[in-house]
């Protein structure tokens, strides 16, 4: 007979202090998963279906590989069927008083508050994740949420009197997802009045779960629906005339990069892989483990990214001895690797660290904000101003002084660069699903016949420089590029004429070298322009509005000859240096501190988006040029501008003002054929946002091709504003969109 080992005596546990295995029962998860059958259809309406003729796939146990049960992938018309649920729901939820839906949100996190066992066993058994991560994390978070947004919908009246919701949401989740995730979207969109179709990878019935609980509710089914589907089925959902906005993440669990001051390198490595060697690997459903595993894919990602490392120089140290066939991948640590590799620019799997050590703050920092991606980081330091410092001029979304990985529903958390644009959390969480009243509803302006490969391509014809019929009524207009006016790149223009048909000026014909010049002045104007004080930001602007103001007879003129009414012209001119007066008198910044209760507080910084591309558009030439500058200019950014098509004069003889009033680059303006330009500043990866007012194509190519490097957007999607209105040419969501909010958790304690 086989010898057994003996179990270890009591006297030997308090000796040595091992952990012992604490399983978790899944009886639960596995009794709610034969309630249907081991086999998961969608909830759509406040009920399950499933079809038939769908295709289906297993749902597994990433460590075992035990097969749980079987989940159906939606097709297009059941995508159509979960949309018209949400559309017909809308109607009911979206009227209802605040108060109504606070309520509602507070059952639902009652109701997981009574099923939590079934939800964190659920997550742990099918994502591999660790349970206690998700009991004692995500679904009291869940509840938070749930909690504070509902509190945030009782006031909704009061507080957002003039905001509406925006309508139904689309949410599309990454094979990586974690119910949290899913929580942090969906809990805003449904206290604002917004209902939900949410598409889910295949295999995660936890989100069918949640749907479930929200369903048996009863009184408001379809406000949540949710499919189980390929990637594939997004751009369906996407396209759908009844969705009016999209909200997706990427992945959202990676590894680390760790940034270490040569002089404590050595130490800090060698705790680090002390450290290591003490992580618990095992079954997410023990409680005692400290990771365990996200499938097959994880692993294959992880180790395609050591080999890679391995090849460009770097030195790996892993953790444990973890048989090559286990589904568990060891903690890793990536060093040494050079700067120049591409793996030090790669994002990091999970379960990796990367280190580098760096001489000086301001490498660290040069370092940091010279990645791509912008999300979160934390400052760990004896010196407690220098972290701070450092913690402000990073470019991320959030950042933690000496802690890491606090949250909390009222403080807001996102990101920027190519962690993207959007924000949940927080006020800011709530705005996402929200639009002014004074806006129509957006119409759907989706074509499936633009072709993304040739707009904008196609510039029509155009004159070479100076005049060839004649002489021109007006000087001709050269670009507005660092701070004087300049040639373009292919020495052309193109004629500017009134209603009738008149020849009035010239105007530059810009192209790609000339949005390149611009965009790189605007570059070098962003260091000293976002140092500046607010009250320095509103000098300049009250010094262009007296300029404009002594200019308001050559400026109306130029309105008369575009065929406005002598009264409409002097009123638009009026307008604009009211607009630069208003922008530059609110120098507050929104800064804002608030407490997160035991975490210590948080300042919310709103700091510049950077360089901005503004496309206007041809109505109100220059209320709307001016209206749109002056928003951006006083929230600290930087400008790249496309005046009017149709009438950019007024624009222009802004320009001549600014040369001796602004700082080089701080506002370049490129004249030229709009969707050829749009399409330049919609494709360059060193412009940080694009604001687009001109035609629904335009808008919809914007959307799409600003997706290359993750632009913040706002698009007009064709329809018209009354810039002479102040909701709809100078509101809060001007304000809103000109700057983003950056999180700082500020130490509290020894």
């Amino acid at each position: 007979m086989a010898a057994t080992r003996a179990k270890p005596q009591t006297r030997e546990i308090f000796a040595t202090m091992e952990y012992g295995p604490v399983p978790e029962s899944h009886a639960c998860a596995l009794a709610w998963l034969d309630t249907q059958d081991r086999n998961l259809g969608f909830y759509v309406n406040g009920k399950w279906l499933k079809p038939e003729h769908r295709h289906s796939v297993p749902c597994q146990d990433p460590t075992t590989g035990e097969h749980l049960a079987t989940c159906l992938q939606a097709k297009a018309e059941d995508v159509v069927e979960a949309v018209e649920a949400a559309k017909s729901a809308f109607e009911n939820w979206s009227s209802l008083p605040g108060a109504r839906r606070a309520q509602h949100l507070t059952r639902l996190a009652k109701m997981i508050q009574k099923h939590q066992r079934l939800l964190w066993t659920l997550e742990s058994l099918v994502t591999g994740r660790a349970v206690r991560e998700v009991r004692d994390r995500d679904v009291p978070m869940a509840q938070q949420l749930l909690q504070y947004y509902a509190g945030q919908a009782y006031t909704q009246e009061r507080a957002l009197a003039s905001w509406e919701p925006v309508g139904v949401i689309g949410l599309i989740l990454p094979p990586t997802f974690s119910f949290l995730e899913m929580m942090w979207r969906i809990c805003p969109a449904l206290a604002v009045g917004c209902t939900v179709v949410a598409l889910v990878p295949p295999g995660s019935p936890t989100p069918l779960l949640l749907a479930q609980l929200a369903g048996e509710l009863g009184s408001f089914p379809g406000i949540l629906n949710v499919l189980s589907g390929p990637a594939s089925l997004g751009p369906e959902l996407a396209a759908q005339h009844g969705i009016q906005k999209v909200a997706f993440c990427g992945s959202v669990e990676g590894g680390l990069r760790l940034l270490v001051q040569e002089s404590v390198w050595d130490e800090t490595m060698r705790r680090l892989q002390a450290r290591m060697k003490q992580l618990r690997c095992g079954r997410g459903l023990d409680g005692a483990v400290d990771m365990g595993t996200r499938g097959a894919g994880a692993y294959a990602q992880a180790q395609r990214y050591v080999h890679e490392a391995q090849s460009q120089g770097a030195q790996v140290f892993q953790a444990g001895d973890v048989p090559t066939n286990s589904p568990f991948f060891p903690p890793t640590l990536v060093f040494d690797l050079p700067p120049a590799a591409p793996c030090a620019q790669a994002e990091v799997p999970w379960p990796l660290v990367v280190a580098s050590p760096f001489r000086t703050a301001k490498e660290a920092l040069a370092v940091a904000n010279g990645t791509p991606r912008g999300g979160s980081a934390s400052v760990w330091s004896e010196r407690l101003g220098q972290a701070l410092e450092l913690g402000y001029r990073l470019q991320l979304g959030t950042v933690w002084i000496n802690a890491h990985g606090l949250s909390d529903p009222a403080v807001p958390t996102g990101g920027c660069k190519e962690s993207g644009s959007s924000w949940h959390g927080g006020p800011d969480g709530f705005y996402e699903y929200l639009r002014p009243s004074a806006i129509p509803a957006r119409v759907s302006y989706f074509s499936s016949s633009l072709n993304y490969d040739t707009f904008g391509l196609a510039v029509p014809s155009f004159l070479p420089a100076g005049p060839e019929v004649g002489p021109s009524p007006a000087p001709p207009y050269g670009l507005f590029v660092g701070g004087r006016f300049q040639a373009p790149g292919a020495r052309s223009s193109r004629p500017i004429q009134d209603p009738s048909g008149s020849l009035q000026s010239y105007v530059a014909e810009g192209g790609a070298k000339d949005i390149r010049g611009a965009v790189e002045a605007a570059h070098q104007a962003t260091p000293s322009w976002v140092g500046q004080s607010p009250a320095a930001r509103a000098a300049l602007l009250w010094a262009l509005a007296a300029a404009l103001e002594r200019k308001a007879a050559t400026l109306a003129r130029m309105l008369e000859r575009q065929g406005a009414e002598p009264r409409a012209a002097q009123a638009e001119v009026q307008l604009s240096v009211e607009r630069l007066r208003t922008w530059g008198a609110s120098q507050a910044q929104g800064h804002t501190l608030q407490a997160a209760g035991m975490r210590g507080p948080v300042l919310c910084l709103r700091e510049p988006l950077g360089v901005l591309a503004i496309i206007c558009p041809d109505e109100w030439p220059l209320l709307a040029f001016v209206s749109l500058l002056a928003t951006a200019l006083a929230h600290g950014n930087t400008l790249v501008m496309v005046p009017s098509g149709t009438w950019p004069l007024p624009a222009l003889e802004v320009c001549q003002e600014m040369v001796t009033l602004f700082p080089a680059g701080l506002v370049n303006v490129v004249t030229g054929d709009r969707d050829h330009l749009t399409r330049c500043l919609a494709l360059h990866q060193d412009v940080q946002a694009l604001w687009y007012f001109g035609s629904a194509q335009g808008s919809q190519f914007v959307e799409r091709a600003s997706a290359g490097n993750f632009k913040s957007v706002w698009v007009n999607g064709g329809c018209s504003r009354a810039w002479d209105q102040e909701a709809e040419g100078a509101g809060p969501e001007f304000r809103i969109r000109a700057a983003r909010t950056k999180a700082l958790w500020l130490p509290m304690g020894d």
